[in-house]
């Protein structure tokens, strides 16, 4: 892409664990949790093996988190198809884990209100979005999780008013799929090419490209780091924070972009 032209990105598409909200201070202790829960349920409470396999299905070592893992990216359909799998291959009734199905979602919504002291922003998000809005800009989320989470983790940073789109894995096919980007654009009559989309994961800059948005913008302030994020990304940054220069313009203004 050559020099933007002010004024030609029209909306920004945020993803939300790790772009706005602190991945490893709220996710890494819920997915714990999770398992933990999971285990006194099934009456398998001592069984340490188990434990560390469960949490490294869904890509979570000690508190080193897989960037393409399904905790990075995937939906609580995700965890629940791995963990029933490899605890089908424990023995454990079929009858047990179809309810998973239902369980695993809930439990995380649970949990979510549990942890809302660990619902931490990556950046002074009032400060951005009331900027944005102050410049006309649409802003909207894509993210990997449900609709109650998300509703309940942007309530709980302040900025759940800021955004009139919501695209959520519960009513949108999963990304790297665009359709949310595109119905996004369907509901503020814009481009694809008029929106950028933030994200901290391979998967969102893949959305970005699936869906020809006009940039694709990584931040570091997830999962993913430079070697992962780099070929993909029109722009990487530190945090969301970083979009808003100095001078009140946006960093990709006036910016030769590759």
């Amino acid at each position: 892409m050559g020099a933007l032209e002010l004024g030609q990105i029209k909306g920004i598409l945020f993803d939300k664990d790790g772009t706005l909200l602190d991945f490893h201070a709220f996710f890494v202790p819920v997915a714990r949790q999770l398992v933990t829960q999971l285990l006194d349920d099934l009456g398998l409470s001592d069984d340490r093996q188990l434990e560390q396999e469960l949490l490294k299905v869904i890509g979570l070592r000690e508190t080193q988190v897989d960037p393409k893992g399904i905790l990075a990216s995937g939906t609580s359909r995700d965890i629940y198809e791995a963990f029933s799998e490899l605890l089908q291959d424990k023995h454990v009734r079929a009858d047990r884990l179809k309810q998973l199905e239902s369980w695993v979602p809930e439990k995380l919504y649970e949990l979510t209100k549990s942890s809302a002291a660990q619902i931490q922003p990556t950046a002074d998000l009032k400060k951005l979005f009331a900027h944005l809005q102050s410049l006309g800009m649409k802003v909207g989320i894509a993210t990997a999780d449900d609709w109650e989470s998300t509703v309940y983790g942007l309530k709980s940073l302040g900025i759940h008013n800021y955004f009139e789109f919501i695209g959520t894995s519960d009513h949108y096919d999963k990304k790297p799929d665009p359709c949310m980007l595109h119905a996004f654009c369907e509901k503020h009559q814009l481009d694809t090419t008029e929106v950028a989309v933030v994200g901290d994961t391979v998967v969102d800059l893949l959305l970005a490209r699936n869906g020809t948005a006009g940039l694709a913008v990584g931040v570091l302030s997830g999962v993913s780091g430079t070697s992962e994020l780099e070929e993909l990304a029109d722009i990487l940054l530190h945090s969301v924070g970083d979009i808003v220069r100095e001078d009140g313009c946006l960093i990709w203004e006036n910016s030769i972009i590759r």
